[in-house]
């Protein structure tokens, strides 16, 4: 899976660097870059609690303006979810949930400000991801999960980034599953939106280097 992720990053920086070149003078003319950077999550519904699960994210992004304020952006990454206990220092004893994803996540973004550098931005959007690989890691020891989180997770992210350069950006997102990742298997009430399943939460802090 990993070959395959790699080969449609390729390509997205190969769309993305053409169309730099071919609408230079464009009014709409296309960026892009690369985006690295740390990520924290939790599952809710599973009865661990805590953003106790660290992982990171990295992948490519292709933006085109509007108008001088809004624009629209697609990222195409690789990210790690999932959640864990805490580790417990008189048994050290541990357990995660470990979701590696591809995600595609599409933001319509507004510029507070236009000064550069220092231009802040708001990003907004929905999210698909396709989910490779799931495992349970328990004392050390991988273990398959029952029941399974579905291949597909839909969710909304929303964040802000901050422009130190025209381009270089610091960005800070959140993400939540709006459709359950995973049937809930202890389910109490039928007619709870959050007892329907797991849904994945993550906070992003990454930074964004523009060609």
């Amino acid at each position: 899976m990993m070959r395959y992720f790699c080969f449609a990053l390729l390509c997205a920086l190969s769309v993305t660097l053409t169309a730099q070149q071919e609408t230079g003078s464009s009014r709409r003319n296309f960026k892009g870059g690369l985006v690295a950077g740390g990520v924290t999550s939790q599952i809710s519904g599973d009865g661990l609690g805590g953003w106790d699960k660290f992982g990171f994210t990295a992948g490519a992004w292709v933006s085109v303006p509007f108008t001088e304020q809004l624009s629209a952006t697609m990222n195409m990454k690789f990210i790690n979810k999932g959640s864990r206990t805490k580790l417990d220092t008189l048994t050290y004893n541990t357990f995660g949930y470990y979701l590696n994803y591809v995600e595609v996540p599409i933001w319509l973004c507004y510029s507070v400000s236009k000064k550069e550098p220092g231009k802040m931005v708001v990003n907004l959007g929905p999210y698909a991801g396709y989910l490779f690989n799931q495992k349970i890691i328990a004392n050390g020891f991988d273990y398959p999960i029952n029941p399974q989180f579905e291949s597909i997770d839909i969710g909304i992210e929303a964040g802000v980034s901050f422009w130190v350069t025209p381009k270089f950006s610091v960005n800070f997102m959140t993400s939540t599953s709006v459709l359950p990742t995973r049937p809930n298997p202890s389910q109490v009430n039928p007619l709870s939106y959050y007892e329907k399943g797991n849904y994945n939460q993550a906070l992003q802090l990454t930074f964004c280097k523009g060609f």
